[in-house]
Parts: structure tokens; C-alpha cells; sequence
């Protein structure tokens, strides 16, 4: 019976595509223990929207988070995600806080690296994944899939030998952002990867359960002997976000597989989050229906729910299928960027000017510019010549037309902010400075989630005034409460 492994992503990917990111430490803290003695191969814990999400909207420091993943699972590896060569932005930054990016993930207690590049530029890549080997910690390519003409699986089986001889990786994996991937297409993709890369190099995939396609594709993988899959633990799973590791360790059984899970631990881990959700009105991932819709413009998750939840906060979510509509339109006409960060951003905000002005690319974002120019490295297919010039002509003339060569920074932070540990000087760099002020002002948020519903229903019966008795009941243990 082979085993197949597991990498459980609930406080990256689960949160990121469900709660648009906003999962605060204390709904983790309870669960960690838990977590930790569950049988995953790896915890895959933040990557540079985390830290974003901490710093602006949770007032917490989100190296604190770390420190406290690193105190808290000591059975399982520690991974974090890092992206293209950007740190904790969107544009590519200078060499020296790339690598200080590396160095301070692998001090705060990361042992494994996944590295992708949304146009698999691995120019953007080489210098980082070698520098993150150098410090001891294990290193993992992300072949990010996409459907379009140019991403064949002849382009995937050349990136996977990319990887391993350029970055020198020690694993690699399929990365469905959009939950498009097929198993009629993985049966395809698979054995070409495996014929250039061999069977002995470990060989992951990763989908959302976006398009109703997760649960059968990781069957599929099973079957063409992929190593390891991502799940998440359901409620924070299915929907937009990963599988649920429930469904997908009975589903593998039930075929043969050895999936060395505990259940017990994933039932109550699971509790755990579904009080936090019902707590604080977040929403529970469900599996969903095949969506033929996906297919065309390809957004991730976690965009999709903070597309979805800044259109309702503006009372325009009737635009949403004509905003999905155009996305995959922008899509071919700039060259098949695959939806991830931050292309898929770009893609969507640029549809929402086109959409509501009624005219398509007159207003132009700074960052869709800069990506037809060049400044996130090599793009695999040409844009479309009169899109081109559109965007460029209606661009900000403020934007060269030749991507300049990023300036060493550190030495310059260093001067700015003497007081400043590494861990410190990245935030200054990458976010607004009294963004980050005001994140070290914050008092720590103490809230106390490890009673669950108990103190949530006790929350709700404070609420009403006029109650005269409240009896409740589980298994042979009663309270009566009633008012003098």
C-alpha cells in the first residue's frame, strides 16, 4: 500500500482564499499543538500576502507569527511561499533585500521554501533558491498551470529542467492557482514531467477546488504516483481555497492509499475553526459544482474573494460576470499571464477600469504598464500591438520605457533607520511608514478563542436583556440558569 503525503496549507492558502487573509493569530493559537500531531508532511504557514494582510489589517508583527509557528510545531516542517523577486511587493526589488527576504524566513524557523514566478522567469528565482540552499533549508519550484497556447506540457517539462539545473531545487510541484486543471490533462502533464525529471526527483500538486475538480484530479494523482498534495482542513477548505484534507484522506482509502492522517485531530481542529467562523461571520468553504466559467478567466481564489467582497463593499457586485468576462479578454491580449500574484490583480483591476469607464484601457494602472514593458521580467507571448500601444500611450509618461536595473537598498535603510534589527528594516522598506508605526503601536490583539462556542454563545446571551432562564445541555452534563 503506498502512502501518499501531505502539506497542509490552512494558515496560508485556506484563509488567504476564504477570509481574504484576515485569519489573526489568536483563532490559530489553540490549534497549533494540534496541528502539529496531525501526520503532514509540512505546514505551509505565510508567504509576502501575510505579512501585508498583519502588517495593515491586523496590527499584528506578522515576524511575532513566525516565531511562534517555530516555538509551536516541532514534529512537522515549517514552509513558507516567497514570490518571483519581488520580497514582500509587487515590484521586483534590488538583489540585497531579496536575499535578506531569504535569510530572515530561514532564521525565524522556515525550513522549506516554495519559489514561483508568475511568467517563469527564472531569472527572477536562480539567485534567491541558491541562497536559501546555502542556509540549509530545502527548496521547491512551483510549475504554475495555466491553460492557454503557450503553456504546453512541453513548456512545463522545460521549466521542471530549468529548475533543477539553473535554481537546483529539490522538488517540484503543480500549482493549480485557478483550479482548471483537468484529470484528463494531468495524465498528460504528469508523464511528461516525469520523462524529463525522472522518477526520483518528489513531485507535488496543489489545485483549488474553484471548478468542483479537486477531489477527482488528486485521485487521478494518486494513481500517476504525484508524492504529495496540498489540502486544507475543512471548513477553511474547498470553495476558492485547496481541498478538504477530510474528503481527500477517505476518498484515497477508499481506493487503497495509505494516507497517514489522524482524524480524530483533523475532527476537532476542524470544530475549532468552524466556532471561530460562526463567531466572527465568516464564511465556511463548501465543495462546489463544476464551473465551465474558470475556464476563461482563471482567478485564483484568494483574488476572487477580495474581488468579490470590494465590489459588494461598493455595491457593484451585479458587475461581477462582465468583470470576469473581460478578465480573460485582457488575458490573451497581454501575452497568457498566468492568474497569480500579482498578474491576476493587475488583469483584475484593469478590468474593472475597463468595465466601469465603458472604454477599455483608457485608464491605465502603473503596474499593468510596467508588465507590458517588461519591468516583471520576460513575458512568454507578445501583447497584442494595438493593446500595447494603448497602454503605453495612456500609461503614465512618468515610466521608462526600459525597465532600470534596481539599486542596491540596504545600506541606505540601514542609514534611515539606526535602531532597526533586518527584521525590521524589511517592513520600513516594504510598507507604508505609518502603516508600520502604527503596527508597533498596536496592542496585541487577546482575544481568546480556545473555549470556541462557549464563550460565543455566552457573547449572544449577554446580548439580550429579557431572558429569564437558559438551560444548556450536552451529553449527561446540564446548567440551568435561571434569573432571580
Amino acid at each position: 500500500m503506498r502512502r501518499l503525503k501531505f502539506v497542509d496549507t490552512t494558515l496560508r492558502d485556506g484563509h488567504q482564499c476564504l477570509w481574504a487573509t484576515r485569519m489573526s493569530t489568536p483563532m490559530m493559537r489553540p490549534v497549533l499543538d494540534r496541528m502539529d500531531r496531525v501526520g503532514f508532511d509540512a505546514i505551509e504557514l505565510m508567504g509576502a500576502v501575510h505579512f501585508d494582510a498583519s502588517v495593515r489589517f491586523l496590527g499584528e508583527n506578522p515576524w511575532d507569527r513566525l516565531r511562534l509557528f517555530r516555538e509551536r510545531f516541532r514534529r512537522t516542517p515549517r514552509q513558507a511561499i516567497v514570490r518571483s523577486k519581488c520580497a514582500l511587493r509587487f515590484d521586483l526589488e534590488p538583489d540585497d533585500i531579496n536575499r535578506l527576504w531569504y535569510e530572515r524566513l530561514v532564521t525565524s524557523g522556515i525550513e522549506s521554501l516554495i519559489a514561483f514566478d508568475g511568467l517563469h522567469d527564472l531569472d527572477n528565482l536562480e539567485d534567491g533558491l541558491r541562497h536559501a540552499k546555502s542556509l540549509g533549508a530545502r527548496t521547491q519550484g512551483w510549475l504554475i498551470f495555466s491553460e492557454s497556447p503557450v503553456h504546453t506540457d512541453a513548456l512545463y517539462a522545460a521549466k521542471a529542467r530549468e529548475f533543477l539545473d539553473r535554481c537546483a531545487v529539490d522538488a517540484l510541484m503543480i500549482e493549480d492557482t485557478s483550479g482548471i486543471l483537468t484529470p484528463a490533462r494531468l495524465r498528460t502533464l504528469v508523464p511528461a514531467l516525469r520523462a524529463e525529471i525522472g522518477e526520483d526527483v518528489p513531485l507535488g500538486l496543489h489545485t483549488h477546488n474553484f471548478s468542483g475538480l479537486g477531489q477527482s484530479l488528486y485521485i487521478e494523482a494518486a494513481k500517476l504516483h504525484v508524492d504529495n498534495l496540498y489540502t486544507c482542513i475543512a471548513p477553511i477548505a474547498d470553495g476558492n481555497a485547496p481541498p478538504a484534507i477530510q474528503t481527500t484522506a477517505r476518498n484515497l482509502r477508499h481506493y487503497g492509499f495509505d494516507v497517514g492522517v489522524d482524524d480524530a485531530l483533523l475532527a476537532e481542529i476542524g470544530r475549532h475553526f468552524k466556532d471561530v467562523a460562526n463567531r466572527e461571520g465568516l464564511p465556511l468553504g463548501r465543495p462546489q459544482d463544476f464551473d465551465a466559467a474558470s475556464f476563461g478567466h482563471q482567478i485564483p481564489g484568494g483574488v476572487m474573494s477580495n474581488l468579490t467582497n470590494q465590489l459588494e463593499a461598493a455595491g457593484l457586485i451585479e458587475k461581477l460576470p462582465a468583470l470576469l468576462e473581460e478578465c480573460g479578454r485582457i488575458r490573451a491580449e497581454i501575452g497568457w499571464p498566468i492568474m497569480v500574484t500579482p498578474f491576476s490583480q493587475f488583469v483584475c483591476v484593469q478590468a474593472t477600469l475597463n468595465v466601469l469607464t465603458g472604454e477599455r484601457y483608457v485608464q491605465v494602472p502603473n503596474e499593468m504598464k510596467k508588465y507590458v514593458l517588461g519591468y516583471y521580467g520576460k513575458l512568454l507571448s507578445p501583447v497584442a500591438p494595438d493593446v500595447l500601444d494603448r497602454i503605453v500611450e495612456n500609461g503614465s509618461k512618468s515610466i521608462a520605457l526600459v525597465p532600470p536595473v534596481p539599486e542596491p537598498a540596504l545600506p541606505g535603510l540601514r542609514k534611515r533607520y539606526p535602531g532597526a534589527d533586518d527584521e525590521e528594516l524589511l517592513l520600513w522598506h516594504s510598507f507604508p511608514e505609518k502603516t508600520v508605526a502604527n503596527m508597533f503601536a498596536a496592542a496585541p490583539d487577546q482575544t481568546d478563542y480556545s473555549a470556541g462556542a462557549l464563550i460565543h454563545l455566552i457573547e449572544e446571551i449577554a446580548k439580550r436583556p429579557n431572558l429569564s432562564r437558559v438551560f444548556i445541555s450536552k451529553g449527561a452534563e446540564t446548567v440551568d440558569i435561571r434569573a432571580r
